[in-house]
């Protein structure tokens, strides 16, 4: 059986307070009727996509009623019927008129106005359905990433007249990379907001102070990352760290912090920070980077429901019992060790659900999410497998 590490007083403290909080401002009839609401993931469709590479898709406008995607190694950008059927081809990679370059983007999405958005490393691109550039501007970013794919999509939202989308290299990977001494993890703040019409960027939303990265000395690697959305109909940033027991939600006008929503695992296996000095080839980073538990990703399925996908967490005997050299082991993409659970309208509803075989993309309407099947590991196919599970009531 696990066992799970204590939490540190401070963060016990932490969360005491805000678990009286919530039970304060809640009814107790409001909450045992939350709390006998149980639901299921069931998988209601599936198709594939058809290309002799790879595909991955990060975006799906509803609008449109297609899904942007991209060919990896090919480096197109795909748009994808809702069958998996490839509409169009394009590729803009390369140095030239409405073209972006030679890195490959990290973000892909959908913008306003039918904007295409493709975020490199420094620079970021706005094409129309036409796949004519729009708006190009650079980001001046600490950190070069080269990816063979998006990792994310980068999310927009208007504040009068203006489009501000939040960018950066810590939208998809683990701020531990940015943190070369004190100073830098004291002023690192979660995303670069840049202004479309303008290019203007800066630093905004700050790590909170109830943090765990915030109280630790130390840093935590592979494990500074989050999970987020904007929900468009409530002008909100609602958004998780890979380590904190708490959903934060942002009002988007002043990205000013206005609820706390506390998240209560069946388990969650932490290990201790390591310092800043460390060299990320140390011994002592690898519980971070392979045994320690993880809020994985989190999503909105309307109407004041949110979806949180977190791994458990293993021990280091139970890693050792299931790695070996001819197939190593990952406990991040073990659906045995994947939780998922369930929130609505601001509270934790029902049962954790079991993990599902894949990865969650995104989300689609009607309370559905997609999946990406895993790939086959023993042939190589010329398509790419894709999942829908529907949120039901049981």
């Amino acid at each position: 059986m696990k066992t799970t590490n204590a939490l540190s007083p401070i963060l016990v403290l932490t969360l005491s307070v805000l678990f009286i909080g919530c039970s304060s401002s809640t009814s107790d009839e409001k909450t045992e009727s939350q709390e006998s609401i149980n639901y299921n993931l069931v998988k209601v469709d599936s198709f594939q996509v058809d290309n002799f590479t790879r595909v991955v898709i990060r975006d799906f406008s509803p609008e449109e009623n297609i899904y942007l995607g991209y060919s990896i190694i090919e480096d197109d950008i795909l748009e994808i019927s809702p069958s998996g059927e490839i509409l169009k081809r394009v590729n803009r990679k390369g140095e030239g008129p409405e073209l972006y370059g030679t890195w490959n983007p990290i973000g892909l999405g959908f913008g306003p106005d039918n904007l295409r958005i493709v975020e490199l490393p420094f620079m970021l691109a706005a094409y129309n359905p036409d796949y004519e550039m729009e708006y190009s501007h650079r980001i001046q970013s600490p950190l070069p990433i080269r990816a063979n794919m998006p990792l994310g999509t980068p999310p927009y939202y208007q504040k009068n007249d203006t489009t501000l989308l939040l960018v950066g290299p810590s939208n998809y990977l683990t701020a531990s990379y940015l943190i070369r001494n004190q100073e830098g993890k004291d002023t690192l703040q979660n995303f670069y907001q840049l202004n479309l019409q303008t290019g203007d960027v800066k630093s905004v939303v700050p790590y909170d102070e109830n943090s765990i990265y915030t109280k630790s000395q130390g840093i935590f690697p592979e494990l500074m990352g989050k999970t987020f959305f904007i929900d468009h109909s409530k002008n909100e940033l609602v958004l998780v760290q890979n380590l904190d027991p708490e959903i934060l939600v942002y009002d988007l006008d002043g990205l000013t912090l206005k609820n706390r929503i506390p998240v209560s695992y069946s388990e969650f296996l932490r290990y201790d920070p390591v310092s800043i000095e460390t060299s990320p080839a140390d011994e002592s980073t690898m519980p971070s980077k392979r045994l320690a538990a993880k809020n994985q990703k989190l999503v909105n399925l309307g109407n004041g429901i949110y979806l949180l996908q977190y791994f458990t967490g293993i021990t280091e005997a139970e890693f050792e019992a299931r790695n070996s050299e001819d197939d190593p082991y990952n406990g991040q993409f073990d659906t045995e060790e994947q939780r998922l659970i369930i929130f609505k309208n601001g509270t934790q509803v029902g049962s954790e659900l079991p993990g599902i075989k894949g990865n969650i993309i995104l989300t689609l309407p009607n309370q559905k999410i997609l999946v990406q099947e895993p790939e086959n590991s023993e042939i190589e196919e010329e398509f790419t497998r894709f999942s829908i599970y529907e949120l039901q009531n049981e």
